[in-house]
């Protein structure tokens, strides 16, 4: 049986007075299973188990059919298997009863109880050291502590458990634990930007595993923050995937967060109609989901809309019916806002009475939510006292049994030094033996280890001709770029002014004069088409200006061709952060990627990406094309795959191509040193 995660939900956050948050998931490895045995049949075969650890499990089985009927049950059957654990001295049966058994405490709001069982269990499997085990005693140690408002060591527990997750390969743990490190930093909205790195890590790996709900979550989480950056438009785009997701998996709970996000950035934007339109979809989808508190945006959202039309009556109507389903589902907030939008519309209507009631009645409810806030924070502070009294004591007892253990290995170390007298003479012998086959092993590997050193020398050296080559063309591409524009544009445009003055004092007929602006044109166009080959062999704007600069001057110049539709985004990159060699190297890599994509992809639109941490640099370049079979890249030629390889090795960086048919491509290329020629 696999190990489960506590399943903690954060409350869906569908209020318009802030950006929505979407449910952080600490997701179960076990509570997902559909087992095909009915409780009856369980117990049936519980009379017949033997004491022994295959009934710890089947306790645990059973617990899990009672969990979603009665709770009480489940509760008595994770306790089983508690006692035969301990009984057996089963460590991971006692590991899988606290994992279990805190999903039941959380349910009850009893976190503090949940925190010290789980604490126990990161305790136990650090002591066992199975590393699994205590991936799932961190989420669900996090999963406590986020349920006790205490953000920060949820967090720290969550980083422990994806450094571990990471070190096991465990792609699909750390695909849910970066998403759910996004929808926490985004709800620490000071933070909320240290969370964007791993949003779009989360994205990378649940599209390669090709999980539809981690990716849902990943795009919605990663969402939230591009909205508090102000970054809109990437975020639509990342919620029209959510929501397209959702739909395909028909996932309506999953829609309904990805259209009130839209709709709230539809709103910011004041693009009113498409606002109306969102809003219309959620007031559907939440009314047959009996969602009240989506209804209650849907109406608010309607009565905005017909606010901007200065329709104030339909205003009022649509506000009020979202002010009676926050009523009565005690939105604090929600309230507030519908007071005071209210006291709006009826100064719009003329009713200056009504006005200043609503408004009292805004700043009445403003108040209570500042109270309840100061009692919030009073409870956290207890809760963080109480906490650390807990934890003064569990350092207590670990100390005596420390104490205890020094003992019993004093009196085990007199023991074995006997013993040991006896060995020593029997280990001499020994050790004689290995040592001479040990000089026999080591001449062989030392011999094997020369071999691989003239290996690297040989790959070194075509390193190193690769990067002459590399450097003579580009050095190739300034020289004659220069001489270009200096030599042979100089004297084309010498030209073109000899004409226009020679035309200025010359009389000739009517078809002379045609034939002569014709020749003037054609002049003109020879000389915009020698400043475009020149152009694109050394841009102006990487030598006069930067990476940064350049780039993005190249990407406009994508975009006003109609051909492909590219956004283009860099995070702490300014056009003097890499070293000028190097500056060369990149633009070309990225002109190379968006030169294939408008080649093969079928692309309608691209990302390309830069963010600097650090002395690294790392570019995505990505699309929602066609895609293709990532072997041909080892026999086709025709991509400039080689070529390309050749640039990246060249600047000391490492490629990732991530591509399947129909599914787009995503290439991250990551390079160190960057300020280093």
């Amino acid at each position: 049986m696999a190990n489960n995660i506590n399943k903690l939900y954060l409350p869906i956050n569908l209020s318009y007075m802030k950006r929505f948050l979407i449910s952080l998931y600490i997701f179960s490895f076990i509570s997902s299973v559909a087992y095909s045995q009915n409780i009856t049949s369980l117990l049936g075969e519980l009379n017949t188990a033997k004491q022994d650890t295959n009934k710890v499990l089947l306790f645990i089985k059973i617990g899990n059919e009672y969990e979603n009927t009665n709770l009480d049950s489940a509760a008595t059957f994770y306790k089983r298997a508690e006692d035969l654990s301990k009984k057996l001295n089963f460590s991971v049966g006692i590991l899988k009863y606290i994992s279990n058994y805190t999903i039941i405490l959380n349910m009850q709001n009893k976190f503090q109880e949940s925190l010290a069982l789980n604490l126990e269990a990161v305790t136990l499997a650090e002591k066992i050291k199975n590393k699994k085990q205590l991936v799932v005693a961190y989420c669900n140690t996090g999963a406590s502590y986020y349920g006790l408002h205490l953000y920060d060591n949820c967090i720290d527990y969550f980083l422990k458990a994806t450094l571990l997750s990471e070190e096991r390969h465990d792609t699909a743990r750390m695909s849910f634990l970066y998403a759910n490190l996004t929808g926490l930093y985004s709800e620490m909205e000071a933070k909320s930007i240290r969370g964007y790195s791993y949003g779009l890590k989360s994205i990378k790996i649940s599209r390669a595993i090709k999980d539809t709900l981690t990716l849902t979550n990943a795009l919605q989480n990663t969402s939230g923050i591009l909205m508090d950056t102000h970054r809109y438009d990437t975020a639509l785009v990342l919620l029209q995937q959510a929501y397209t997701l959702a739909k395909l998996s028909q996932n309506k709970r999953g829609q309904l967060p990805a259209l009130v996000n839209m709709a709230n950035i539809y709103y910011k934007e004041k693009k009113f109609d498409f606002l109306k339109q969102k809003a219309d979809e959620i007031l559907s989808l939440a009314t047959e989901l009996e969602q009240k508190e989506g209804m209650a945006n849907a109406y608010y959202f309607l009565g905005k809309y017909y606010f901007e039309q200065k329709n104030y009556q339909l205003a009022k109507i649509n506000t009020i019916q979202a002010l009676d389903l926050a009523k009565n589902n005690e939105q604090k907030k929600v309230l507030a806002s519908c007071y005071l939008f209210l006291s709006d519309i009826e100064l719009g209507l003329g009713n200056l009475n009504e006005y200043h009631r609503y408004a009292i009645l805004s700043d009445s409810v403003n108040g209570i939510i500042l109270s309840d806030k100061i009692e919030k924070n009073v409870q956290d502070f207890e809760a963080k006292y109480t906490l650390a009294k807990k934890q003064n004591e569990i350092d207590n007892l670990t100390r005596e049994k420390e104490i205890e253990k020094l003992k019993l290995q004093q009196r085990t170390i007199l023991n074995w030094s006997l013993v040991a007298a006896v060995l020593i003479i029997l280990i001499v012998g020994f050790l004689y033996y290995r040592n001479a086959q040990q000089k026999r092993k080591l001449l062989e590997a030392d011999a094997a280890l020369k071999q691989q050193k003239i290996g690297e020398l040989e790959t070194e050296k075509q390193l190193l001709a690769t990067q002459s080559i590399l450097q003579g063309q580009e050095e190739e591409r300034k020289r004659l770029a220069k001489d270009l524009h200096d030599g042979l544009g100089s004297i084309l445009s010498g030209a073109k002014f000899s004409f226009n003055n020679m035309k200025n004092n010359l009389t000739i007929s009517p078809e002379n004069a045609a034939a002569f602006e014709r020749s003037i044109a054609m002049l003109d166009q020879s000389i915009q088409e020698l400043r475009r080959v020149a152009h694109n062999m050394m841009p102006e704007a990487l030598v006069k200006f930067g990476l940064n600069t350049a780039l993005q001057d190249f990407c406009n110049s994508i975009n006003q061709s109609d051909a492909l539709q590219i956004t283009y985004q860099s995070f702490d990159v300014k056009d003097d952060t890499v070293s000028t060699n190097k500056s060369s190297a990149i633009y070309r890599i990225v002109q190379e990627l968006v030169n294939n994509i408008l080649k093969h992809a079928h692309a309608k639109t691209a990302l390309v990406q830069l963010v600097k941490k650090d002395n690294t640099l790392s570019i995505t370049v990505e699309d929602d094309g066609m895609g293709f079979d990532k072997s041909i890249l080892q026999t086709n030629s025709g991509m400039g795959y080689l070529n390309l390889q050749n640039r990246v090795a060249y600047i000391n960086g490492k490629m990732d191509i991530q591509t399947s048919q129909n599914k787009g491509t995503s290439v991250n290329i990551e390079i160190s040193n960057i300020a280093n020629d």
